[in-house]
């Protein structure tokens, strides 16, 4: 019995199984571990205890999604009502697991383990100690205003205090709670711990025997009082805390139904749990509270707040993430993961510098609304079923700017406060094509767009040539990666001197998209004389751009000095994005660039593309001292973005559908660990960036950063629009042109565009059906109803209002 539940609770670890490939692989385990992977010794095996289900429903609150799913995941309760802690739950290990190869074992071990995933509107978990209670780095709103505990429990079973060490526990993690199993002799307790929505941190213990007799198991917690700023008195129980940080006023509470509690400088809270010889005691649950008001009446906790909590969880995914499916795991799962991220990188407040909906570049490393990482944001927003989330974003990001008027990262966090090249109304723009923005709406937004681009073409330009300059290298977003900056310095990276200004290609071409993104929205909101002033803008800055960065012996656009136009001949991803956005002309004279892009030799490296030309590095050796050769998600996501318009808007090149799926394939493999070696997608993780990925390091993996589940990179967005094809139009016409032409099969489902709901079906016609619902081949559905079926995928338009269906190219 005891191996079978261990057989189970591998099968757990492994989470997420193919349609078709769960048998195999759980028997392949299976005999893995057969053949002597249990872990022996003191404490738990080295599977995973699935997290309990919640209480059954008559309707599965994941229906709309597992009416396309296979029956058996129909039936199961976990992926009916926990679908997203069923894709993403994994095991934690505390210790090198045995019965596996000591290199596995170590590699089991990452560095993201001590992270809570569920976080509430302010409150979140940047470290979280495996210990019983809430002890790490619990933080409100911002990473400097934290607390290294709220609570911690001790436990005494039959009268005798129990020490608890690294082999007498283990820890399950789903994206709704973490599940610690603590082994105390004859007892094992159950902690499932989590941050709700509303900012509560909570522990709910429950315990059973595993030696058929009773027991009596005591739990004692040690609670903090809250030191909050702004405090002007003295908290009385259940009140532990009260203050006010940025305008926000905090009322922490100490809510412990059943315990006996008293204590003056330190509180003491005291449950015993009886514990039966069979089945499992009641529950205990322990919570601190932060709350916007100081409450009226004492706070009920119900014994259930852990199923409701996870139901809560998991609704927000039904409620505002569209469903996909397709016929490669590593796509489908890390779609799933990408909308946690997202979610995670969330918090909701009023605050001087930000409002509503902010999403950070990342909780665990830069929790700010960086302008660097904003464009991208608004891509990845752009999908959620709900527009306000990215409204809020966007908002946010025209909310704070410099005394120069460009964009500036928001002042109530310490990162960075820096003027980011950026193209946030180029993505404002193609947002509006998705969900159309009202008059209004872009009224309120297009003078301080129009501030920010006038900044960039006066302040950053003191010349006066119409091209942006800076000798700032971390404006660019990758810092000491960027080798041009260097270039009259030998390489060599010197703290204390400064590099020259530089007028660069992404400068340029950045500034020339939001101009034009301004344009477009000011015609639509009915205001000629702006969309006339911006449109002349773009003219000016690509006029100077063609002639200032174009090399026509090398054929590639290249950065230069801003004091004597000497270009710098290192080829740098920034050098396509005129590509990028379209103010390079669609002539073969530039699109000869294009070739370097997908040569090996060149961009097109191990996890395409890098960030400088691999060819100027074998040139120039490794010995660039201080400056860095890193990989990273938000070049490579550019990267992608580029293959798509350079598919999309120029002819006469080497590039193909097929370079894009491989980019995001490669893309998926780096973000991957790569480490378990029963399921190839276990623990996705977005790092900051990576080193040492270069093909003679004895590495087979990428070193990642320190920096985990980072939201400064596109995923999602690259999917909609390349994968499926969708193509946001700023007319009502649906237009499609899907890539993922290896894919034997792919669905996207409740996807909201220009106020309708689009469903999207590739299925080859091969006579195994994988969606019952619908005919073989590549279909679209709008609003629900059938709008075209056809045996192919191609690159179509479709007119929701005449019915008219035609090919692209017609």
């Amino acid at each position: 019995m005891r191996f079978l539940r261990f057989l189970e609770a591998i099968a757990a670890t492994i989470g997420w199984l193919g349609r078709w490939r769960y048998c195999v692989l759980y028997c392949f385990v299976a005999t893995a571990l057969a053949a002597g992977c249990e872990k022996t010794g003191h404490g738990p095996h080295a599977g995973s205890t699935p997290s309990p289900a919640l209480v059954k429903q008559e309707a599965a609150l994941f229906e709309p999604w597992l009416r396309y799913e296979s029956e058996e995941r129909q039936r199961d309760p976990q992926w009916r009502d926990a679908y997203i802690d069923a894709a993403l739950g994994h095991q934690v290990f505390q210790v090198p697991p045995t019965g596996v190869p000591r290199a596995v074992a170590q590699a089991l071990m990452l560095d993201d383990d001590k992270v809570l995933f569920s976080s509430g509107r302010k409150l979140w978990a940047q470290e979280l100690e495996f210990v019983p209670g809430f002890a790490g780095k619990i933080c409100f709103l911002h990473s400097f205003f934290c607390f290294k505990e709220l609570f911690r429990v001790n436990f005494a079973l039959d009268g005798v205090a129990q020490p608890l060490f690294e082999d007498q526990f283990h820890v399950n993690r789903y994206p709704s709670h973490t599940s610690i199993q603590y082994f105390i002799g004859p007892v094992v307790v159950h902690e499932r711990k989590f941050i709700t929505a509303d900012d509560r941190a909570v522990a709910v213990y429950v315990a059973e025997s595993r030696d058929q007799r009773a027991h009596t198991l005591l739990l004692e917690a040690d609670v903090a009082y809250v030191p909050i700023p702004n405090s002007s008195r003295e908290p009385q129980l259940p009140l532990i805390g009260a203050g006010e940080f940025q305008q926000n006023p905090i009322f922490a509470y100490l809510d412990a139904p059943g315990f006996a509690v008293n204590g003056t400088a330190r509180v003491r809270a005291s449950r015993e749990l009886a514990v039966p010889a069979q089945g499992q005691s009641a529950p205990a649950v322990i919570a601190v509270s932060f709350e916007p008001r100081e409450r009226d009446r004492q706070a009920v906790l119900p014994a259930n707040v852990f199923d409701t909590h996870r139901q809560a969880d998991q609704k927000w995914f039904v409620d505002h993430v569209p469903y996909f499916d397709c016929s490669d795991e590593g796509f489908k799962r890390m779609w799933y993961y990408r909308w946690w991220l997202v979610r995670f990188n969330m918090t909701e407040a009023d605050t001087p510098d930000l409002s509503g909906y902010r999403f950070y570049e990342g909780k665990l490393g830069f929790d700010n609304a960086i302008t660097f990482a904003v464009p991208v944001q608004i891509k990845e927003l752009t999908y959620m079923r709900d527009p306000e989330f990215a409204r809020s974003q966007i908002r946010n990001a025209y909310r704070n700017l410099a005394p120069s008027g460009a964009l500036v990262d928001p002042p109530g966090s310490p990162y960075w406060h820096e003027t980011y090249s950026h193209w946030v109304a180029a993505a404002v723009e193609e947002f509006h094509r998705v969900h159309p923005l009202t008059v209004a709406e872009l009224r309120q937004l297009l003078p301080e767009m129009a501030r920010d681009v006038r900044a960039w073409v006066t302040s950053f330009d003191p010349d006066g040539d119409g091209l942006p300059q800076s000798g700032r290298p971390r404006i660019t977003g990758y810092d000491l990666d960027i080798l041009s900056y260097w270039f009259f310095n030998g390489l060599r990276l010197h703290p204390r001197l400064n590099p020259p200004e530089l007028e660069r290609v992404d400068f340029a071409s950045f500034v020339y998209a939001n101009a034009r993104a301004i344009a477009a929205l000011a015609r639509y909101a009915g205001e000629p004389p702006l969309e006339r002033e911006f449109e002349a803008v773009a003219e000016k800055l690509r006029v100077a751009a063609l002639q200032a960065f174009w090399d026509d012996q090398s054929e590639f656009f290249y950065p230069r000095r801003a004091d004597n136009n000497a270009r710098i001949p290192i080829r740098e991803l920034h050098g396509f994005f005129p590509f990028l956005t379209a103010l390079a002309p669609n002539e073969s004279r530039y699109t000869a660039a294009l070739r370097y892009l997908v040569d090996p030799n060149e961009f097109w490296g191990r996890f395409p593309p890098v960030i400088t030309s691999q060819a100027h590095y074998r040139e120039w050796t490794w010995e660039m001292d201080g400056l860095t050769r890193n990989i990273a998600p938000h070049p490579i996501s550019m990267g992608g973005r580029l293959v798509l318009q350079v598919l999309r808007r120029y002819g006469n090149h080497p590039v193909t559908p097929e370079h894009f799926m491989d980019l995001m394939e490669r893309y998926n493999q780096l973000v991957y660990p790569g480490v378990n070696p029963y399921d190839p997608y276990w623990r996705p993780n977005v790092h900051e960036y990576y080193s040492q990925w270069e093909p003679y390091r004895l590495s087979p993996r990428p070193k990642p950063s320190d920096i985990s589940h980072d939201f400064h990179s596109m995923y999602l967005s690259l999917v909609v629009e390349g994968a499926v094809g969708l193509v946001p139009r700023a007319d009502d016409w649906i237009e499609l042109d899907p890539l993922a032409r290896r894919w034997e099969h792919f669905l996207l489902d409740r996807l909201r565009y220009r106020g309708r709901e689009l469903t999207i079906v590739w299925d080859r016609p091969d006579g195994k059906k994988a969606y019952p619902q619908f005919e073989e081949g590549f279909s679209l559905l709008v609003d629900g109803a059938p709008a075209f079926h056809r045996a192919d995928l191609g690159h179509v338009l479709y007119n929701p209002a005449t019915k008219e269906l035609r090919e692209a190219d017609e």
